[in-house]
């Protein structure tokens, strides 16, 4: 058998974290097997449904590299075929109209049993179902209807859905019986839950897969995340690219219980993608930073946004200190450090770059040296009096990338203060 599955969204909001999930695991599971994914847009609610959602969703799938094996398909495109079918059943008499709707004759008697890939069995009791509406009285057909008939005319061997659907599967599964169509196996995963285990929202951090490109999220640190959302590889390897997750993902390691969404775990995984960004990667993103300073930078980033902030040290042309700093910075031994570095900076400029973090390295070795003082009370109130942070790139790095003018402003700047 030649596995097809499909992701079948409907355009009437953005795509976020728990469907971006769906998309995910049909894609991997179609990779795994060397099938083929699909997208089917769910366009038949004409009044909700919006060009913008699709294109969001498109552009979306598009980022994460969930790249279907054909075409879009527009359900609402096929509305004279659903219609038909209903039609179908009318001859058959396993449907009735009733009020301008035609209502689909549901069995009585026995059970309904789900095979799930992901749950395991799941027995329905039929004599608990009502007749259901295939053709609402505007005449279009409804959800659980055209679902089942897209899936069948389509090929769709295995549908990968979220455990809210379901309570659908029973009802469609009837529908497959009476069309005469071969039932697909079915596979539920988890819902995904905010941390304090209430339905995921906006509270929690989730948003739109476009807005977390926006914020400088990589798409691989993203289909990593939600890869692990309710699914571990048997290796317990958690950073993978999606050729790799295409590879060793399975359904049978799809966990049954519910996933926390963590934000925090989110930024660390596309902190550690960053780290395979070369410095030449980002300047085609920043072209206007220099590329010794965006090398520096580079392993203190947890976001492509955050390059801006951590390269400000280098670019701001001008630094504000606060009230404590300027008294740090009056201090006998702060006014010695500042002293000893303007007075025997300009040695370091010359030779590569290399050469020069050297030289920066050699100038504050021999300044803790003819000061006397520890490390700290040297390598401190410079960074302060070139910075105005506590903390940043290291002292070799800045003394060199901002340069002999800006370097002496700085320090200045520290000793009239």
């Amino acid at each position: 058998m030649c596995i097809k599955v499909r992701f079948a969204p409907s355009p009437t909001g953005n795509l976020h974290i728990g469907s971006a999930r769906t998309a995910l695991f049909n894609y991997l599971f179609a990779r795994r097997h060397g099938g083929q994914f699909v997208l089917r847009v769910e366009d038949t609610d004409q009044e909700r449904s919006r060009q913008e959602f699709t294109d969001d969703i498109l552009a979306g799938l598009g980022w994460l590299g969930l790249q279907s094996g054909e075409p879009p398909i527009y359900q609402n495109s096929r509305r004279s075929l659903h219609l038909e079918y209903v039609d179908k059943l009318l001859r058959e008499g396993r449907a009735y109209e009733q009020d301008g709707a035609v209502y689909f004759k549901i069995p009585t008697e026995g059970e309904t049993v789900i095979e799930d890939l992901v749950k395991g069995r799941i027995v329905f009791q039929n004599k608990d179902f009502k007749n259901q509406v295939i053709r609402k009285s505007d005449g279009s057909a409804t959800y659980n209807f055209a679902v089942v008939l897209d899936d069948a005319l389509m090929g769709i061997t295995h549908i990968i859905r979220g455990e809210d659907h379901i309570s659908n599967t029973p009802k469609q599964i009837f529908l497959y019986a009476a069309l005469g169509f071969a039932l697909p196996r079915f596979a539920h995963i988890p819902m995904i839950l905010g941390q304090d285990r209430a339905k995921l929202s906006k509270r929690h951090g989730a948003t739109s897969i476009n807005e977390y490109r926006r914020e400088g999220f990589l798409p691989e640190a993203i289909v990593n995340y939600l890869a692990l959302l309710g699914w571990t590889p048997a290796d317990g390897t958690e950073l993978m690219s999606l050729d790799e997750l295409g590879q060793k993902f399975d359904l049978d390691r799809v966990s049954k219980s519910n996933s926390i969404f963590d934000l925090g775990k989110l930024r660390w995984l596309n902190a550690q993608k960053l780290k395979n960004y070369t410095a030449e990667n980002l300047k085609k993103l920043y072209p206007d930073l220099d590329i010794e300073i965006l090398r520096v930078i580079k392993d203190d980033m947890v976001l492509l946004a955050d390059v801006p902030e951590l390269a400000k040290v280098f670019t701001a042309e001008e630094i504000v200190y606060a009230p404590e700093q300027i008294e740090e910075l009056k201090t006998p031994s702060a006014r010695q450090v500042l002293l000893e570095i303007n007075e025997k900076i300009d040695g370091i400029y010359n030779g590569t770059i290399q050469e020069q973090y050297g030289k920066a390295q050699d100038l504050l070795n021999d300044v803790v040296q003819c000061t006397g003082l520890k490390r700290g009370a040297v390598f401190h109130p410079l960074r302060l009096a070139l910075t105005a942070c506590q903390s940043g790139p290291g002292l070799k790095f800045l003394l060199t990338l901002l340069g002999r003018e800006k370097v002496k402003e700085r320090l200045g700047n520290a000793l009239r203060s």
